[in-house]
This record gives structure tokens, C-alpha cells and sequence, in this order.
């Protein structure tokens, strides 16, 4: 009876050994899974999101209530035989001051001044006269801006105002051996309308534009036709009170 009552308590005292080396295996396993829950947790609380306006410049969003001044620059094209036939290509600059609305809305205020190239016409060596012809347009405008992610922003836009307008010309003629020389110019300002089509592109703190722009100018010229031209702006933007 007792050789049986020692066989029990040699298998009971082997049994709780094993038991007890069992879990101690087990419990830096334990450890690993709560180490790796608590460092994954770290890091999720470290991920803070930043909203646009603290986040890199390449994705800086344009926001309600934002003033920009740009400049820019632009090479234009006369459209129409009886435009072309005076009027060679043109160079421009223009001062612009925008507005942001909402998100996605900028209206735009730009007054520039556009000169364009000389044309000259002779009879033979005894007459030629030269035309020049330039323009300021001061044109209030609405640019629609299409929701793109990161830096880049494509616009459609309408632009409207005066077109204040000088034509000036230079003749000479040779009579009886003389050579006379007669100058002058007339100036006159018409409505006209500009639809665009253009890009912003954010650089750090400076904001790149291009931009296509067709102007149509109501009011027929000597040829009987209205003057359009089509432009090819670029420029910069500035922020302003940020």
C-alpha cells in the first residue's frame, strides 16, 4: 500500500515539474506579443495627419479667402487675315491680383499691356507706309479649378472687360525727288471676352502658372471683321498676408 501511495505522489510531484517548465517556455512568447501590440500601438498614435495647410508645399490646397498677385508674360498671335494683315506677333505683360472663393472657384483682376509687331506695306520705291498696333486689357475673370491631389491644379476660366485699343501708322512718299513723311494714330477702347484654359503648379512658396487664352473684341475693325488673338501666357503667383 505504501510502495503505491509513493508511485502517486512521484507521478503527481513529476507532473507539476512539467507543468511549470511548460509555462515558463511559454511566457517570452507572451512578452513578444505584448511588446509588439504595445510598439504598434506607439506608432499609431505617432501617424498624426496634418491638414493642408501644414503639410508639404507640393500639396498645399488653395483655401477660401486667399489673395495671390502674379505676373506674367505671354507671346501672342493675331487670328484673322484682315488682323494679321496689320498686326504681326505680339509681346505682353500683365499684373494679375486673384481671389479664392471656395475651393475650387478664384476670381481675378489683371490689367496688361500687349504690343504688337510692325507691318509694312511699299508701292515701289517712291511710297511705304508701316502700322502698329497695341492694346490694354483690363479684364475681370472667374477660374474654375478641377480637384487634383498634390501640386498640380488644371483650370477652365472666362475673362471680360475693356480693351482699350492704339493703332498708330508711319508713311513716307518720295515726290520730285523729296521725300515727305507723315505720322499718326488713333486710339479707341472696346468690350471683348477671354476664355482660358490653363495649370497651377505649386514650387516651394511660389506658385507657377500657364495658361492658353483666346480674346475675342467686339467691334468691327477697317476690314469688317472683329480683332481676336490667341495668347500663351506664363508667370508666377504669390501668396499674399499668409
Amino acid at each position: 500500500m505504501r510502495k503505491v501511495i509513493y508511485i502517486f505522489l512521484a507521478i503527481i510531484f513529476v507532473s507539476s515539474i512539467s507543468v511549470n517548465a511548460q509555462m515558463k517556455l511559454k511566457v517570452p512568447g507572451e512578452t513578444e506579443r505584448l511588446t509588439t501590440f504595445g510598439n504598434h500601438n506607439l506608432e499609431t498614435n505617432l501617424k498624426l495627419e496634418l491638414p493642408p495647410e501644414l503639410s508639404t508645399p507640393g500639396s498645399m490646397e488653395f483655401n477660401r479667402g486667399l489673395f495671390l498677385l502674379g505676373l506674367l508674360a505671354d507671346v501672342t498671335f493675331p487670328i484673322g487675315s484682315d488682323f494679321s494683315n496689320f498686326a504681326g506677333t505680339g509681346f505682353s505683360g500683365h499684373v494679375l491680383l486673384a481671389y479664392m472663393l471656395s475651393h475650387s472657384l478664384m476670381v481675378t483682376l489683371s490689367g496688361g499691356y500687349i504690343s504688337f509687331g510692325s507691318k509694312d506695306f511699299g508701292v515701289g520705291q517712291s511710297f511705304s507706309q508701316s502700322f502698329t498696333h497695341s492694346q490694354i486689357p483690363i479684364l475681370l475673370g472667374l477660374n474654375y479649378l478641377f480637384n487634383m491631389k498634390g501640386a498640380f491644379r488644371a483650370y477652365l476660366g472666362l475673362a471680360l472687360g475693356l480693351y482699350l485699343l492704339k493703332d498708330s501708322y508711319e508713311s513716307s512718299y518720295t515726290l520730285f525727288g523729296e521725300t515727305q513723311t507723315e505720322e499718326g494714330s488713333t486710339s479707341t477702347s472696346k468690350f471683348g471676352v477671354a476664355p482660358r484654359l490653363g495649370f497651377f503648379f505649386m514650387a516651394g512658396a511660389i506658385l507657377l502658372n500657364m495658361e492658353l487664352t483666346y480674346s475675342y473684341i467686339f467691334g468691327e475693325t477697317s476690314g469688317g471683321s472683329n480683332l481676336q488673338h490667341l495668347a500663351v501666357l506664363a508667370g508666377v503667383m504669390f501668396a499674399l498676408g499668409r
